[in-house]
C-alpha cells in the first residue's frame, strides 16, 4: 500500500453527545444482524469545504447503522477543522489526520492504508449519505458476498423523490462502467481486494496542486481493477445524494478532458473515444435546452481532445523557447 506523509493523526473517542441539537440519533440496535458482519470504513478527503464536511457528518450520526471507522484527510490549514471534527467526534468514531498537500487521489490514497474495516468507500466532502446508505452498504455484501466491488446510485440533491427502480447488474466490461454512473462517492470496495492491488488512485489524476486532469480517477482505478478480474456489481440500493458535476461550462470542460485523457492512458480505442464524445448528444436529447445544449458542447469539447492537445503543444512551445 502506499504510505503518505502526515502531520498529524488524531482519533476523536466516539460518545452519545450531540453537539447540534438533535434530540435523538436513530441508531439500530440490530449489530448482531447478518448485514452488521461487514465492517465499514470512510476514507473522507476535504478541502475548504467546513459547511459540506458538517452536512455530510450530520447525515452519518442519522445512519441506521453507524460506520465503524471514518478518517477525515484534512487538506486545510491547521485549526481550520478542529472544533468540528472534535465536536462531531463526540457522537462518531472519526479520526482526523491533517496532511501536508492538496491532492484528493493521494489523499484517499492515505485514508485507504490507514482504514482496517472489510469494506472501504471514499464519500466526497460535499455528499450525504441517506439514512440507511450504510445499513444498505452491508446487506448488499451479505447478499453477494463474491462481490469486490459494488457501485450504488447517485440521487442528485435537486431530484429528492427520485426512486430508481432498476435491478442489481454485474459489470463485465469497460462499456458498463462508463454506463454505471460510478463515482467516488458511490463506489464501495473491499479491503482484502484493495491489499492487492498494484496502485490504487493514480496520484496524477483528480483534483489537487499535482495535476490539471481533475476527474475519472475513480473510473481509472475501476477499470484497472476490472483488468484484475474484480468481481464489480451495481446495486442501486444503496443511495448518495450528491450534487451534479456540470455545475460551470468550464467545469464540463475539464471533466471531459478527464475522460479523454482516460481513454487515451488505458488505450481503449477508437470506439471507446467516439461513445464518450457523443454520449452528451443523448443527454442533450432526452432534456433539451439552451443551458442544456452549452454544457453539452463543453463536455464534447473536452471530451474531442482539442484542448488538451492545445495545452500539450502550448507547454512543448514554452519549454523549447526556454532552452
Amino acid at each position: 500500500m502506499l504510505k503518505c506523509d502526515y502531520i498529524y493523526s488524531r482519533r476523536q473517542p466516539a460518545k452519545r453527545f450531540n453537539p447540534y441539537g438533535i434530540l435523538k440519533l436513530n441508531h439500530s440496535s440490530s449489530m448482531k444482524s447478518k448485514a452488521s458482519t461487514y465492517s465499514v470504513g470512510l476514507a473522507i478527503p476535504t478541502y475548504g469545504r467546513k459547511k459540506e464536511l458538517n452536512r455530510l457528518l450530520s447525515s452519518l450520526s442519522r445512519q441506521s447503522s453507524i460506520p465503524d471507522q471514518i478518517i477525515v484527510i484534512d487538506q486545510n490549514e491547521p485549526g481550520f477543522l478542529d472544533l468540528l471534527i472534535s465536536e462531531w467526534g463526540k457522537i462518531l468514531p472519526i479520526e482526523h489526520a491533517l496532511v501536508a498537500y492538496r491532492s484528493a487521489s493521494k489523499a484517499r490514497n492515505f485514508g485507504a492504508f490507514k482504514l482496517s474495516t472489510d469494506i472501504i468507500a471514499f464519500p466526497d466532502d460535499d455528499c450525504i449519505f441517506t439514512e440507511k446508505t450504510v445499513e444498505q452498504i452491508r446487506l448488499a455484501f451479505s447478499s453477494n458476498p463474491n462481490c469486490d466491488v459494488i457501485i450504488g446510485d447517485k440521487k442528485p440533491t435537486n431530484d429528492k423523490h427520485r426512486i430508481n427502480k432498476k435491478r442489481s447488474r454485474p459489470i463485465n466490461t469497460v462499456l458498463g462502467l462508463f454506463r454505471s454512473k460510478a463515482e467516488t462517492s458511490n463506489m464501495f470496495c473491499k479491503n482484502t481486494f484493495l491489499q492487492n492491488m498494484p496502485m490504487l488512485f493514480n496520484e496524477s489524476i483528480g483534483p489537487g496542486n499535482y495535476t490539471s486532469i481533475i476527474s475519472n480517477e475513480e473510473t481509472d482505478l475501476l477499470i484497472r481493477m476490472l483488468r484484475e478480474n474484480a468481481r464489480i456489481i451495481v446495486y442501486p440500493g444503496i443511495q448518495i445524494d450528491h450534487h451534479s458535476s456540470q455545475i460551470s461550462l468550464r467545469r464540463s470542460l475539464k471533466y471531459g478532458e478527464g475522460r479523454y485523457e482516460l481513454i487515451r492512458r488505458q488505450k481503449l480505442g477508437c470506439l471507446y473515444y467516439l461513445i464518450n464524445l457523443l454520449q452528451p448528444l443523448g443527454r442533450l436529447a432526452r432534456s433539451p435546452s439552451l443551458d442544456g445544449l452549452k454544457f453539452c458542447a463543453a463536455t464534447m469539447l473536452g471530451r474531442s481532445g482539442i484542448t488538451r492537445i492545445v495545452s500539450n503543444l502550448a507547454n512543448l512551445d514554452h519549454k523549447t523557447t526556454e532552452s
